[in-house]
Parts: structure tokens; C-alpha cells; sequence
């Protein structure tokens, strides 16, 4: 895709890891660039083949490039495609780049060429629609950009849960405790927590939140509002996907 002065996303629509959409759902930017579907799931097996269907509403002609991109996650559990790397070593993309009249559609075929180690495999899939054609004499080029995502679940045989947690800790109000999936499937993380000190002890449970395998997010174990200054022991029990996957005490510090 040529270099372009400053890229005006007209829309990004991104069906994210814990919230799948209904079947046949569609990744659309304002009824201009869509594909279908928004999210493929299924077993990861070599050699599969998917198909995105990528439809073009406008009334122009639209570059189109597809990618296959890993995500990343920060701390905070949220995802975006990695515009740094791409999947191709791994999927193989029918149709990279293509023109697509106005009303028209095109199939584009995915194919597994291998799969991690792990067995499963987790990503994004970027659709970029740019006007053909000179560009403004403002120097300014609307263009469309649409994520759609990519599971590939491990078969049951090779389905691995497992997490590790580093020590708790204090960040603004809030007590956290980092975990890092050390399996091989997204299936959320939840738990329940204990803090027990001086001034007695306070319960409650984290909400479930998925996990990239190999990554680390920071899973709320509540807020340090009513809890006095001084030394606590935190004590949290791990589940994922209906299994207790852990069970971690540690040390926490309040300040004040």
C-alpha cells in the first residue's frame, strides 16, 4: 500500500476475544467495506481452509489488502493486531492485494501452512480499503480499515490450562495481581480472592477475563478504599475454563 500523508480510519471494527459474535456476524465500516464473517473459529488443524468474504459498498474502487496479523495485549487485557508482524509464515492469504469495483465481492481463501507447537493459534485479520485514483489535493486519504479475528482453538487431546502469578501490588486504588497464560487456548481466567490482615479479612471474586497465551494481564482483586495501612496476605484461587488452575498466596503492602 503506498505511503500515504495521514490515514483516516472511516472505521475499525474489531470482535474481540471474549466477545464472540453471532454466526454469519459481519465486520462493516458504516455500511462501506465489510467482511463476513467477523470472526472465524474453529480446531486448529493444518491444512484447513477458511474463506472471508470482503463486499465493497462505495461508489469507488477500492485497494484492498489483506494481512493476518498476532495481537498483542497490555496489562490492562486490551488487544490490537500487531501492525509490526504478520501470521504469513503460517496462513497462507489467497488474494493479498486486489482492486474491488464499487458493488462488488471477493472471496478470499485462508489456508493453515502451520501451526505453533502449542497447537493452537490466535490473530487478527486486517482489511484495508483505500480509494484508488490521485490522491486529494489536500493531501488527505479516507481509507477503511476493518479487523476481523482468528481462533484457532487446540484440539481437546492437547488442550493445556495453565497460569503463573507474580507477586500482588498496589496500582492507584487498586490491588492487582499479574497472571500470565502459560497454556495454549484463550478461555477466560477467574478467581477468588481472600485478604486477610490486621484488621480483618475481605473476600471477593475476579472477573473472568481472557488471556493470549504468553501474556500477561493484571486481574483486579479489588480496591485498597477501606482497607488501613499495613501488611496483608493474599491469598487467590485460579480457574480457568471450569478447572482450578492455581491457588496463590502472597504478600501485599498498603500504604497510605
Amino acid at each position: 500500500m503506498p505511503h500515504l500523508p495521514r490515514l483516516v480510519l472511516a472505521a475499525s471494527a474489531v470482535a474481540l476475544l471474549a466477545q464472540l459474535p453471532l454466526a454469519g456476524a459481519t465486520a462493516v465500516a458504516d455500511g462501506a467495506l465489510s467482511v463476513t464473517p467477523a470472526v472465524i473459529e474453529r480446531i486448529a488443524v493444518r491444512g484447513d481452509t477458511a474463506s472471508l468474504a470482503v463486499v465493497n459498498s462505495t461508489n469507488k474502487t477500492l485497494r484492498i489488502t489483506v494481512t493476518p496479523r498476532p495481537w498483542t495485549q497490555s496489562r490492562s487485557g486490551a488487544v490490537a493486531p500487531d501492525r509490526r508482524k504478520t501470521l504469513l509464515s503460517r496462513l497462507g492469504v489467497s488474494a493479498r492485494s486486489f482492486t474491488l469495483a464499487p458493488g462488488a465481492r471477493r472471496s478470499v481463501a485462508m489456508n493453515v501452512k502451520s501451526l505453533p507447537a502449542s497447537g493452537s493459534l490466535y490473530g487478527s485479520i486486517e482489511t484495508i480499503g483505500t480509494p484508488t485514483g490521485p490522491a486529494r489535493r489536500n493531501g488527505i486519504t479516507a481509507a477503511y480499515r476493518l479487523i476481523s479475528t482468528l481462533r484457532l482453538n487446540p484440539p481437546s487431546a492437547k488442550r493445556h490450562l495453565a497460569v503463573r502469578a507474580s507477586a500482588a501490588r498496589v496500582s492507584g486504588s487498586a490491588i492487582v495481581l499479574p497472571v500470565k497464560n502459560t497454556g495454549n487456548t484463550v478461555s477466560p481466567i477467574s478467581g477468588d480472592v481472600r485478604i486477610k490482615g490486621a484488621s480483618g479479612t475481605h473476600t471477593g471474586t475476579i472477573a473472568a477475563r481472557p488471556i493470549l497465551p504468553g501474556a500477561t494481564v493484571n486481574l483486579g482483586l479489588g480496591s485498597t478504599r477501606g482497607i488501613p495501612a499495613g501488611t496483608y496476605t493474599v491469598t487467590v484461587a485460579l480457574r480457568q475454563g471450569g478447572r482450578s488452575v492455581g491457588r496463590v498466596t502472597r504478600r501485599l503492602r498498603v500504604k497510605r
